[in-house]
């Protein structure tokens, strides 16, 4: 199915009791370059108990503007209600407190004329008003840091890239996948079905311009930062227990292991001693704003990190009830660390540009690369990472296969013979003796 020249739109906004912040998620969507007769906006109150549903009855949109009252199923089944009840050919899933940008939704619209059969995720930015703690600080680094690795071309997706509050991706495909799972809390569900995305050869694409402002509440809530981990440890496992594959690259197997006394002393109240390990934790939660008012940054971090590790913990033991059941059940998932695909080998001596396109044409979960017999290494398979493209390939021989590149160009040399391969690095021209560069710049 192709996109049409000028898509109907939907879309989906869950919200619970956020009656202030939906209605400025809605009035930043009135300021949209895309046509307002295209776009139909669907909000699902999930068991709203303020004034959220009476505010989006009275309100006055230029686009069709629907109102889905539920009991309240979370956000995962929100959305899945939304797309539902939506008769947009594209659908795009907004967070209840993100302020697009004028041009989102045909920021989206364009990224998918771009590319068919893919989903969009968009930048979320964060934005606050008073005083910036800590806690904010490091929430923003992440997603700075995670939108910034996107961003760039040769990234390779993985089922972890996908941001629920800022995607898109046509009605079609999204039935086609059965939509979010809902038994998966918080972010979890959006990675669970981008590694379904995955799976489908679905591809993941990053549009910069379709950008969401995140509103921050004015009263920071640090303790909420922390204890959201315990649901972020839920979810992974619910995650492992679906798609065994992906055990080996969620964030508990960095659990598994007691390396230090500390370790142990954490791991032995999160799983055994839960009344005393929350009782401390309700201690050191009181120690950050002290130690926020004293400026102590560095043992700020290190006490609010290791809070978010004991509640990690807390939740991975809410799912699988010791050490000894995590680390069995890490261990079944071992045995298979790729993404299951084929594997091709690619010989460099025919050009960097013939080996690029051979990988966009066929998309391998991994590929070894040569050049005339001589071995360089392999880009390995990633367990929930999309299939290779072209734009892999340089980054990957400039960087863990470069000295491995070097030794086989070396030897080529020595045996006397010309060696065309292109520069690996974009814009730069290697200016090695004896080695004769391709005639194209690149």
């Amino acid at each position: 199915m192709t996109i049409p020249d000028m898509p109907s739109v939907s879309v989906i906004i869950p919200t619970f009791n956020r009656s202030a912040t939906v209605l400025n998620t809605l009035n930043a969507l009135c300021e949209q370059s895309y046509p307002c007769q295209l776009t139909e906006v669907l909000v699902v109150a999930d068991g709203c108990s303020d004034d959220t549903v009476e505010s989006l009855q009275r309100y006055r949109a230029p686009f069709a503007l629907r109102t889905i009252d539920q009991h309240n199923q979370g956000s995962a089944a929100s959305r899945n209600r939304g797309a539902a009840a939506a008769t947009g050919w594209l659908l795009i899933f907004l967070d209840d407190d993100a302020e697009p940008a004028p041009s989102f939704i045909e920021a989206h619209v364009c990224a998918h004329r771009r590319q068919q059969a893919q989903a969009i995720i968009g930048p979320c930015i964060s934005s606050f008003e008073g005083r910036g703690d800590f806690s904010r600080h490091v929430e923003r680094a992440f997603w700075s840091d995670k939108f910034f690795t996107m961003r760039q071309p040769s990234h390779r997706f993985t089922y972890r890239d996908v941001v629920a509050g800022n995607f898109s991706l046509s009605a079609e495909l999204f039935a086609s996948l059965g939509g979010f799972d809902p038994a998966i809390p918080g972010r979890g569900a959006g990675y669970e079905f981008g590694a379904r995305l995955i799976m489908s050869n679905a591809r993941l694409s990053f549009a910069e311009d379709a950008i969401v402002h995140h509103r921050e509440p004015e009263t920071p809530d640090t303790g909420r930062s922390v204890r959201r981990a315990r649901d972020e440890a839920r979810a992974d496992v619910l995650l492992g227990a679906k798609h065994p594959a992906l055990r080996p690259t969620l964030a508990l197997v960095h659990f598994e292991h007691r390396h230090t006394f500390i370790d142990r002393i954490v791991h032995g109240l999160a799983y055994r001693y839960v009344w005393l390990g929350d009782g401390l934790a309700a201690l050191l939660r009181s120690m950050l704003t002290a130690l926020e008012g004293a400026k102590m940054r560095g043992l700020w971090r290190r006490v609010f990190m290791g809070l978010r590790r004991y509640w990690y913990l807390r939740g991975a033991a809410d799912e699988l009830r010791s050490a000894k059941a995590v680390a069995a059940f890490l261990q079944g998932g071992s045995a298979r660390k790729g993404q299951d695909g084929v594997e091709i080998d690619i010989d460099l001596s025919e050009g960097l540009e013939a080996a690029e396109r051979e990988l966009d044409e066929v998309r391998p979960s991994g590929a070894g690369l040569s050049y005339r017999g001589h071995l360089i290494g392999r880009i390995p398979s990633q367990a929930g990472a999309e299939p290779l493209r072209g734009a892999h390939l340089r980054p990957a021989l400039a960087g863990d296969l470069a000295m491995s590149l070097l030794t086989a160009l070396a030897l080529e040399r020595a045996c006397g013979r010309q060696i065309h391969l292109p520069s690996v690095f974009p814009g730069h021209v290697v200016e090695t003796p004896g080695v004769v560069d391709g005639s194209e710049s690149h």
